[in-house]
């Protein structure tokens, strides 16, 4: 089995990091954002795993070094000296293969509680879920949420955490390098996405609890290779959970009792099973014979010499057709009528040929993490898109999503040259951040926005009911005067308030800086979600809006998660 360890680029060497990183989208500006680092001349590797920004407003990003370092950038948005810290330091820890300091959440009640989760491999058979106490920069409470977690201290530890539409903590774990847990297993959380009650404890109604075994208790889903990382969609709630593979990586939106189908299959699952949203073929590209081309009212069916496994949205390139009119460079896969046969937009005349071949964008070798880009800066077309990484690349892709149907319309390429690339985040002030394992920079990417507007930091919020949650807000560009933005709910409940930052004021000299909202969900008699929208407004600008989602507990998970595999 290809062990990760060298998909995730984790080298012994000391040598010196290099900015090298490009945005590829040419309405994309790229910098280098900060460099973490111990003192001014410090070049020695930090290993990163991760980062995310604290969904709080204090201007704090979280930076994981897989060592056990937490760090913490502070006041690099607002402030004109951020300053570098360590949150915490994990111990015990082991670090043998891709081990280590792996993954980080954030409790949904964060603005209130500041609990903040972290995925660490503690010994040579042992993970846990660690939680801190984030409201100071540094930790405090350190409490073990979940122990005896499956590790075999080697590979494919999973390290994937985050909290769903449902209020629960989930967590995903590879098959340990071994194949352990694979296929139909319910005995071991390996090869499996866990579901806990925050304080740690099995939900009664997780689809295979029966209380006295042989189920392991916390599974909620099954048949995942290597599930290094998760990110739960703003819109949705939902866990789209990124699947490192032996011949293509994947990406599923996991489903209650649903079922990946490792180590059976990859990409080729049949009915029943999950199938993955987003796919690519490991450290290369699917070339497929054409047998058939039909062009009819600017659609074009294609029919392969052989099951293809392109998925909806896959970006090829069709060359050699005997009517060269069928060729394209980019050409987006918009139905799979049959395993043989898809269909894509294409412009031009009805017409008929045949021969040529379809080849999948080649993307890299080891799928990383990502983001949802839920802000406002960039235009309609940006926003709800999925950004996600590869290591082996170096590059970072950005997945076209349809809002109205969830799904995939495109990929393509968007940035390139971050070496080991690890993790993307979503920043307050509406830009991308992203860093690598073999690299200690942070770069940041935003949009190079040419008219004024309102920049919304997060277009949808989730909170519980008796709770708090924060969003940020800046100016796209530089105003001539002072502009003052208001806040306020224009419908649903009347329970979700705005707490502070009603009324926000930019001027020329501070329109970058993101400035708070805080928001409040009181608590209620009935045993419903609650919903309510808000409005964020300027003078002569447009209006951005937020959708604002209240879970009340207890949940019925049902309501989020289609049920279709036994």
């Amino acid at each position: 089995m290809r062990p990760m360890a060298a998909c995730l680029c984790i080298a012994a060497s000391g040598a010196s990091f290099s900015a090298v990183a490009a945005v590829d989208d040419p309405n994309w500006s790229e910098t280098v954002f900060s460099i973490n680092r111990d003192a001014p001349d410090d070049n020695s590797p930090k290993q990163h795993t991760g980062l995310a920004w604290a969904p709080d407003g204090s201007d704090r990003l979280f930076v994981l070094e897989k060592g056990g370092r937490v760090r913490l950038l502070s006041g690099a948005l607002t402030t004109a000296s951020p300053t570098w810290s360590t949150f915490a330091t994990m111990d015990p820890i082991y670090t043998n293969s891709e081990c280590g300091l792996i993954g980080m959440a954030f409790d949904p009640d964060f603005a209130s509680n500041g609990f903040v989760y972290f995925f660490v491999t503690v010994g040579p058979g042992e993970q846990q879920i660690i939680r801190y106490r984030g409201r100071a920069d540094t930790g405090s409470g350190r409490t073990v949420i979940r122990d005896r977690l499956p590790t075999a201290g080697a590979n494919h530890d999973g390290g994937g955490i985050g909290f769903a539409a449902d209020g629960k903590l989930y967590w995903s774990i590879g098959d340990l390098g071994n194949g352990t847990g694979v296929d139909h297993d319910l005995t071991s959380l390996a090869s499996k996405v866990g579901r806990a009650n925050r304080d740690g404890t099995a939900p009664s109604d997780n689809p295979f609890y029966d209380g006295v075994g042989p189920n392991n208790e916390y599974i909620f889903a099954r048949g995942f290779r290597n599930p290094f990382t998760m990110q739960i969609q703003p819109s949705t709630g939902q866990i789209w959970l990124n699947v490192v593979g032996t011949g293509y990586e994947q990406v599923f939106v996991v489903e209650r009792r649903g079922h990946g189908g490792y180590d059976d299959y990859e990409n080729n699952q049949p009915a029943g099973y999950l199938m993955p949203k987003i796919v690519y073929r490991t450290n290369g590209v699917d070339t497929r014979n054409l047998i058939d081309a039909v062009r009819s009212d600017d659609v074009v069916t294609f029919t392969t010499a052989a099951p293809h496994g392109f998925r909806v949205g896959s970006h090829l390139t069709i060359d050699g057709v005997g009517d060269a009119s069928f060729d394209q460079s980019a050409l987006y896969v918009a139905s799979v009528p049959s395993p043989t046969t898809f269909t894509a937009p294409q412009a031009g005349p009805d017409a008929s040929s045949g021969g040529g071949q379809a080849t999948t964008l080649d993307q890299g070798g080891c799928l990383t993490g990502g983001a949802f880009y839920d802000a406002t800066l960039a235009p309609a077309e940006y926003r709800g898109n999925f950004f996600y990484g590869d290591c082996n690349s170096g590059r970072i892709m950005r997945a076209r999503i349809d809002e109205a149907t969830n799904a995939v319309i495109g990929v393509d390429h968007w940035a390139s040259g971050i070496p080991g690339q690890v993790d993307v985040a979503a920043g307050p002030d509406g830009a991308l951040y992203y860093i690598g394992n073999s690299t200690n920079t942070i770069h940041r990417a935003a949009f190079a926005a040419d008219a004024q507007g309102i920049v919304v930091a997060n277009r949808h919020l989730r909170m519980d009911e008796g709770g708090k949650v924060a969003t940020s807000i800046r100016l796209a560009r530089a105003p001539a005067a002072a502009v003052e933005v208001t806040v306020a709910r224009s419908a649903g409940d009347a329970d979700v308030a705005v707490l502070g930052g009603a009324t926000l004021t930019f001027t020329p000299a501070d329109w970058m800086q993101p400035q708070t909202v805080r928001f409040a969900a009181a608590p209620d008699a009935d045993t419903v979600d609650d919903a309510a929208t808000i409005e964020v407004s300027a003078d002569g600008l447009a209006t951005e809006t937020i959708a604002v989602s209240v879970l009340d507990m207890p949940v019925d998970t049902d309501r989020i998660f289609h049920d279709d595999f036994d």
